[in-house]
């Protein structure tokens, strides 16, 4: 019996355990680790359209296995030929129990559920029923609303460094991202930035620690997930719980709120920051912010730094040389992950105006499809999209040509 393994993610291991031995590995797919890891365990590691047909099946090890799935279909791949390992349906198909061991497969299901869904949600109930406590009041960090700090950005021209979970994963030397390995020197620099009081700084975190009503039952399991009681103190140990913190899912303006009804008010308040403004933006080579959208519409002129797409801490010292040069009397918009968190702070202590803005044009591109999950984007690199594919080239096509014309300087 010969397979291919759909994903080198940490669903991987729960399948490891469950394979028979009878079942030979024919290789990997990843659609985005392809492009770098020639193999894994010994076995090619592959994208999906050069699979070959020597088969039998292609199991899927990702928890967020639909597009996946439709996504093979749609490559010629009958269906009865896939098997999604999270797929509670297919874990009670008989036809693939010659497969994975059922009793194994199933009992890691349930295994799983419990950890990461039923333990998370007992751990998080308190918190989340009696927000408005004094007691949990007192226990949470203050964080100022997305609307509030938006306004803040707009009037007042503050800067932002934002904290999210890679960057506080960072800080305790575990890995939780693709794009930026752990490094002893960026974590003790964003502990540097996570203490520090300048006036024209706003340091945002995440709004995850009390109600999580109004996310979507999706986006609240996520958060309930990440936000174990472990994860919960080390955050703790690491904030002022007298301090006010601004909202770091400024940059999240869609897709994870249950209420969207007011999602393009959202939006065009942002946009007003850089209204009639000269932008500089840093960003890696295939994030392109508000290419092929008009994001950036009113922005007076847009001018570009490509930096590596990971890893950019490593070339931190080009990267501020380079932003000090080009960014005077420019609004800055940094999309560089947790190394755009320290060039904030660096930056706003010596005047400039700079925004580590995140993921908001990824948000803004799903929020124009309305779609309703995460997704990959053809000529984008979405870093968090359950599906990574190529990224599309355009560097023949016309419609792009003020994107190419706007890059100042590309560091490798």
């Amino acid at each position: 019996m010969n397979v291919y393994i759909f994903g080198l993610g940490k669903g991987k291991k729960y399948l490891d355990r469950c394979l028979l031995k009878t079942v030979s590995i024919c290789g990997y797919i990843d659609n985005y680790r392809a492009g770098t890891m020639i193999a894994f365990a010994g076995k090619p590691v592959i994208r999906q359209n050069a699979l070959c047909d020597s088969y039998n099946y292609i199991i899927i090890t990702l928890l967020e296995y639909d597009d996946v799935r439709r996504s093979l279909i749609d490559d010629g791949i009958e269906q009865k030929k896939i098997i999604s390992f999270f797929d509670f349906t297919d874990a009670s198909n008989e036809e693939y129990w010659k497969v994975i061991d059922p009793y194994k497969w199933r009992t890691e299901l349930m295994w799983k559920y419990y950890l990461e869904i039923l333990k998370p949600t007992m751990d998080n109930l308190n918190y989340e029923l009696y927000a408005n406590s004094e007691i949990v009041r007192k226990k949470c960090p203050q964080i100022m609303d997305v609307e509030r700090t938006i306004q803040i950005l707009y009037n007042e021209k503050k800067c932002l460094a934002r904290f999210g979970d890679n960057e506080f994963e960072l800080m305790f030397g575990r890995l939780r991202t693709n794009y930026q390995d752990t490094n002893t020197k960026l974590a003790d620099r964003l502990k540097e930035v996570l203490n520090s009081h300048e006036d024209n700084l706003l340091i945002a975190i995440a709004d995850n620690y009390g109600s999580l009503a109004k996310y979507t039952d999706e986006a609240a399991r996520d958060i309930r997930m990440y936000m174990t009681k472990e994860v919960r103190e080390n955050h703790i140990q690491l904030l002022d719980l007298n301090r006010q913190y601004y909202d770091a899912y400024l940059s999240r303006a869609y897709l994870m709120y249950r209420d969207k009804t007011n999602v393009k008010n959202k939006f065009d308040n942002i946009k007003k920051i850089w209204d009639n403004k000269n932008v500089l933006i840093v960003e890696g080579r295939y994030t392109r912010f508000g290419v092929g959208n008009d994001l950036l519409e009113n922005a007076k002129d847009v001018k570009r730094i490509i930096v590596p797409d990971k890893n950019a801490f490593e070339k931190y010292d080009e990267i501020i040389k380079a932003v000090r040069f080009y960014g005077k009397n420019k609004l800055i918009l940094s999309i560089i992950g947790p190394t755009a968190t320290v060039l904030s702070y660096d930056l706003a202590r010596e005047g400039y105006w700079i925004i580590d803005i995140g993921q908001l044009d990824t948000e803004y591109e799903w929020f124009i499809r309305g779609v309703d999950k995460r997704c990959s984007l053809k000529y984008k690199n979405v870093s968090e999209a359950i599906n990574y594919e190529a990224i599309e080239d355009i560097t023949q096509k016309k419609e792009f040509e003020s994107y190419f014309s706007g890059i100042l300087e590309t560091i490798s």
